[in-house]
């Protein structure tokens, strides 16, 4: 089965081809991303197995994010040279928490504050990510922003 390669400066992906087309294409067509449209023509045209993704494609940080939120694949540490599968990582919080509708009130000031007076509300962002066992940041992205 050809596999399909991803490198970053903290970490090196690997995924089974069937699950990156699958997740591609529902980008591609459900939400209309021309970045995932491209990736799709990219592995359709390679021929190289395994397939490796050039860093110009950085919108794939967001399907390794979601194929590892399904248990697929493997990830290569860098730091600590270890390979790891999605069930041995560590889940993180990005800014204020993981989705508009969790938003971290431990900051400073939290909630109460944002809400408590007539000020312009300021702009917040957050995201998800994942860190090995040993606490090496793997990949973390800003998932949402306000």
């Amino acid at each position: 089965m050809s596999k399909i390669i991803y490198d970053t400066e903290e970490s090196t992906f690997q995924f089974d081809l069937p699950p990156v087309i699958q997740k591609l294409e529902y980008y591609a067509t459900e939400h209309n991303v021309d970045e995932a449209r491209e990736l799709l023509n990219f592995i359709a045209e390679s021929s190289d197995d395994p397939i490796t993704l050039p860093e110009k494609y950085d919108y794939f940080n967001y399907v390794a994010l979601d194929l590892l939120d399904q248990k697929n694949g493997s990830i290569k540490c860098k730091s600590c040279n270890k390979t790891y599968s999605p069930d041995q990582l560590k889940p993180t919080i990005v800014g204020q928490g993981k989705s508009p509708f969790s938003i971290n009130s431990k900051e400073k000031g939290g909630i109460k504050n944002l809400f408590g007076s007539k000020q312009k509300l300021p702009g917040m962002v957050g995201g998800r990510g994942y860190e090995c066992p040993e606490g090496h940041n793997l990949i973390s992205m800003i998932t949402w922003r306000t």
